[in-house]
């Protein structure tokens, strides 16, 4: 399951469960018709607290996702993660696709404040390493 809302930093992306095919391929569907280009920079959070690890065409997806993202002004991004394959996916995939100087992670499971340390990142540059 997914779920991208807009927010006054840019956009938060919700990542549940498996992400089979499809369900990827629905996310990227619905990031095109919802993530457009704001006439400014902008920031997104993928909170991926709920999310498994992601098979191979799933992930192809995700770098899919990540490149429209970028082409459209994200400026910064910020994973929430509690699952160490899940951070090892996602700074490979922001390696693969040009994305990982503007991107940090969080370990929620580490961090109570975790969505501050994020918005922090995203709204005001505050860097959380």
């Amino acid at each position: 399951m997914h779920r991208i809302e807009e927010t006054d930093y840019g956009y938060r992306m919700v990542l549940e469960g498996f992400l089979p095919r499809e369900e990827a391929g629905a996310l990227l569907r619905d990031l095109r018709k919802t993530i457009r280009p704001r006439g400014e920079p902008f920031a997104v959070m993928v909170d991926l607290r709920r999310s498994r690890a992601f098979p191979v065409e799933a992930q192809e997806i995700l770098k899919a996702a990540l490149l429209h993202c970028k082409e459209t002004g994200m400026e910064r991004n910020a994973c929430v993660l509690d699952s160490a394959i899940a951070a090892l996916q996602a700074r490979r995939l922001a390696q693969e696709t040009g994305v990982e100087s503007s991107s940090r992670y969080i370990d929620a499971s580490l961090d109570p404040n975790w969505e501050k340390v994020a918005v922090d990142w995203l709204a005001r540059a505050i860097d959380p390493d």
